[in-house]
């Protein structure tokens, strides 16, 4: 179901039922940030839009936190689709989730058992997957992309986010880079879109990616939902000390909570990051330069 058709069904029906005008308002502002992260997935209205929505309120009083979750049960209840809501989850609960969330270990196992699956040859899944599983874009992010906002020499890609705002991406992960600089050279044409449609110029659909990603999992054996990769890679920088200003400016999120609220760390994995920092803290200690006295004190 198309997010936009019916966030304006629902709207219109509050008008008809003659709810109070402040009301609507608000539902309506709320609502107008489900579209725009329903954009990001291609615009239907699925468990992942539902979930990313559900991350974003926690970080405000309860009264807001209240009415965003009654604006998106009324929108579910309008458009019959009540059962992408999960059972007793919602800004009020967020211990339920926490414990239903995965551990970083178990999650980063389950990502690379699906790709390892993924042909080798098969470049447009290998990038368009990459992207989001090593560069933390957004599905829609990577499914704007063009030709042109790749700039191979400063392995950079410059991609269009939230609102139509750009940002600069660095291709830090060295197989992406080398596939995707050859991907730009030989299977596409100078300018347009980046990734199509098979046999076709026309862009590829959210829908057609997440139909490939699930026949990959299916294959692995494995359940990972396309919004982990990005999640799971947002851990990984938060787990290799990169600051939060960077890792912002890295995946298009200026405000909120971080896209990394689905995955967990587990004791094994938190005792060996701080042990892991101890060591880089203690190693840059050792290294300093010892202050020498002041030649205005010697003699």
């Amino acid at each position: 179901m198309r997010a936009d058709e019916a966030v304006e069904s629902y709207l219109k029906e509050l008008h008809r039922a003659g709810r109070r005008a402040n009301t609507i308002r608000g539902y309506e502002t709320d609502l107008r940030v489900l579209l725009r992260m329903a954009n990001a997935h291609g615009g239907e209205l699925d468990g992942d839009v539902v979930a990313e929505y559900l991350a974003w309120p926690y970080a405000h009083a309860a009264a807001t936190r209240a009415r965003r979750l009654s604006a998106l049960r009324g929108l579910l209840r309008s458009c019959g689709s009540l059962s992408l809501l999960p059972a007793g989850e919602g800004p009020a609960r967020p211990s339920t989730a926490e414990r239903r969330r995965p551990s970083y270990r178990d999650l980063r196992s389950r990502i690379d058992a699906v790709f390892a699956v993924i042909p080798h040859y098969a470049d447009r899944d290998q990038l368009v997957l990459g992207l989001l599983a090593h560069l933390g874009l957004r599905p829609g992010e990577v499914l704007a992309l063009q030709v042109e906002d790749f700039e191979e020499a400063s392995a950079s890609l410059f991609v269009t986010g939230w609102g139509g705002k750009r940002r600069r991406v660095l291709v830090d992960a060295r197989d992406v880079l080398l596939r995707l600089s050859n991907y730009v050279r030989v299977s596409v044409s100078h300018s347009g879109p980046m990734f199509t449609a098979s046999g076709r110029e026309t862009p590829l659909r959210y829908q057609s990616v997440q139909h490939r990603w699930k026949q990959y999992c299916a294959t692995a054996g494995v359940d990972v939902k396309l919004a982990d990769l990005r999640r799971a890679h947002v851990a990984e920088l938060v787990a290799g000390g990169v600051p939060e200003a960077v890792i912002r400016e890295r995946i298009g999120q200026r405000t909120g909570p971080l896209d990394y609220a689905a995955v967990s760390f587990s004791t094994a994995d938190s005792d060996a990051q701080i042990r892991e920092w101890r060591k880089r803290r203690d190693t840059q200690a050792t290294g300093m330069p010892k202050s020498t006295t002041s030649g205005r004190h010697a003699g």
